[in-house]
């Protein structure tokens, strides 16, 4: 029979369940920046973007995932922090597009109890010279030298960022994994308890 271009397309509509084209998100995942080749941060200034507390702990498969940690009040912050065993890092979301169009968001610490201040200096120098439409490179070299990052030698490519606002994006990404109250199940599980 081969391949029926018309057939395919209404079976990409139907597992879609929409004719809006392919979701805007798809995708879009928490990457090091080190593989990404020449990329780009949104927005203008570091001050922009937005510093998250994260904790990291094991999802229901075993695998240990990073969690966003946003509570109402100091007091529930303080519990949820006490009930992750106290393991948590600042980390500031940039949200980076690669030169072939992938978007991706990169979390580097900026503030953690064991981190050296280098790791976190290096990551702004990169993120700040990526900023504002420059392409970048950048590759974590190691404890001593940090993030290294190059600037593209010039370029007039614009970045195609998708229509997903921060928020909507961070909602799919850490679908699940954002926890407000001490009933999460990640806590639980992190606690020996059946969820």
């Amino acid at each position: 029979m081969g391949f029926n271009k018309e057939l395919s397309k209404k079976i990409a509509l139907e597992t879609m369940g929409t004719d809006s084209g392919p979701a805007d998100t798809q995708g879009i995942e928490i990457k090091s920046p080190g593989k990404m080749y020449w990329f780009t941060v949104k927005g203008k200034s570091f001050d922009e973007l937005t510093p998250i507390t994260t904790t990291q702990l094991y999802d229901p498969d075993g695998e240990l995932e990073t969690y966003i940690i946003q509570a109402e009040n100091n007091s529930l912050k303080e519990k949820i922090i006490n009930k992750a065993d106290d393991n948590v890092t600042v980390k500031v979301i940039a949200r980076c597009i690669n030169w072939i169009g992938t978007e991706f968001l990169w979390l580097p610490a900026i503030k953690t109890g064991g981190n050296s201040k280098l790791a976190s200096q290096t990551a702004r120098k990169a993120i700040e010279r990526g900023l504002d439409g420059h392409w970048i490179k950048a590759k974590w070299k190691d404890n001593s030298t940090g993030w290294q990052s190059w600037s593209h030698p010039g370029s007039d490519k614009e970045p195609e960022w998708s229509k997903m606002t921060d928020e909507e994006i961070i909602d799919q990404v850490f679908d699940g994994r954002i926890i407000e109250t001490l009933d999460h199940e990640a806590l639980i599980r992190n606690a020996g308890g059946k969820v």
